[in-house]
């Protein structure tokens, strides 16, 4: 059984390595070069975490991680269309 703090560390490392993903995807879309570096050394510390994480809890993970995650990719789709505005 998975207390609630590996809970909170789970969903917390789940939304940024999803939003960090997302952002990844717009800034290869849209030739952001600069981004790519920094959000990819993000990408490696959530996925690791993620890993040591999961490794503890099991299954039970699969509730925060999905909510983390779903709330991630909403998260970075909603901040990258505002800070990337572009004029039609």
């Amino acid at each position: 059984m998975m207390d609630l703090f590996h809970g909170e560390l789970i969903f917390i490392s789940s939304f940024v390595m999803v939003f960090l993903k997302a952002m990844q995807q717009q800034n290869v879309i849209h030739g952001n070069w600069v981004m790519v570096p920094f959000v990819s050394l993000g990408l490696a510390v959530t996925e690791v975490a993620i890993v040591l994480f999961v490794v503890q809890s099991g299954w039970s993970a699969i509730p925060w991680m999905g909510t983390g995650a779903g709330l991630g990719a909403v998260s970075a789709m909603w901040l990258h269309r505002r800070l990337f505005k572009r004029d039609k």
